[in-house]
């Protein structure tokens, strides 16, 4: 294997293992264990400099069924885009919960 396509290869592989999330909740306590009620990705351009999101969440979740966890993250193939463009296209994917008819 030649030494350049080495260092691409554990380029590549180091950039897949650095997926990174914020996550917002009411308690601190952040809960995986459904699915959330909305995930997007967001589109952000240059590393980031150029991309403006809003999620309006009184549109996604209710009164009867608030907000309960928000979270921001690079996934896994956010990063294979970011990194297959050089930092041009950076993804980043949005989820929100409401809070679920068993738990209000």
């Amino acid at each position: 294997m030649s030494r350049a396509l080495h260092t691409v290869f554990i380029t590549t592989l180091l950039s897949l293992g650095g997926c990174a999330g914020v996550t917002i909740t009411e308690n601190g306590l952040a809960d995986f264990q459904y699915r959330p009620h909305y995930e997007e990705s967001k589109h952000f351009f240059l590393w980031g400099l150029f991309g403006d999101h809003h999620i309006d969440v009184t549109k996604i979740c209710t009164k009867e069924q608030p907000v309960i966890q928000m979270q921001s993250k690079y996934s896994a193939l956010d990063v294979v885009y970011g990194t297959l463009s050089l930092g041009l296209y950076i993804p980043r994917t949005a989820k929100i919960w409401c809070k679920r008819e068993a738990e209000a």
